[in-house]
């Protein structure tokens, strides 16, 4: 009885372990999404692509998101000479509040949304509970670092990409 119940103890271990392994999502995940010119670009055009990608979940309605607005344009305009790209995906369902608040911001990289704000497909596949959401994603497309803001965003960056 004892090596019966070590063996099924065994084997319950085992497909624990390997479902784990198994189970374990990857850490990019792709979606296609709308531009504000109405093209449409997948996340894997920027991701994995030999730069450094910062996805930058936000909406014009959100205050805390337009506050954090100047830190995360200060990132793009001193990292992407060290190969820094920035991909904001808009939770708005406004397009025409979206394309206001990237010209009053001056936000001149890449912009896309799926138009669904807090039942946003690609903001679901993150987790992204609550905005301004930011992931980040080395060279390679594995993500290095989630949820930064301000100086820790800053700090973070600069750690990936030092001045050479």
């Amino acid at each position: 009885m004892k090596k019966l119940s070590l063996c099924v103890l065994s084997i319950v271990l085992f497909s624990t372990i390997s479902f784990a392994q198994d189970s374990k999502e990857p850490d990019f995940k792709d979606a296609r999404l709308a531009t504000l010119k109405g093209d449409s670009i997948s996340l894997s055009d920027y991701v994995g692509k030999h730069k450094f990608v910062l996805i930058d979940f936000w909406a014009s309605w959100c205050g805390p998101c337009m506050r954090e607005m100047p830190n995360v344009k200060a990132a793009y305009e001193k990292y992407k000479s060290r190969g820094l790209e920035i991909v904001g995906i808009s939770l708005d369902r406004d397009k025409a509040a979206w394309e206001g608040a990237v010209k009053r911001v001056g936000i001149t990289w890449p912009q896309a949304t799926d138009y669904n704000a807090q039942g946003s497909k690609v903001a679901n596949l993150y987790g992204v509970q609550y905005i301004p959401y930011i992931v980040i994603f080395d060279k390679n497309g594995k993500m290095v670092a989630k949820n930064l803001h301000g100086e820790a965003l800053l700090k973070k960056l600069e750690e990936l990409m030092p001045a050479k």
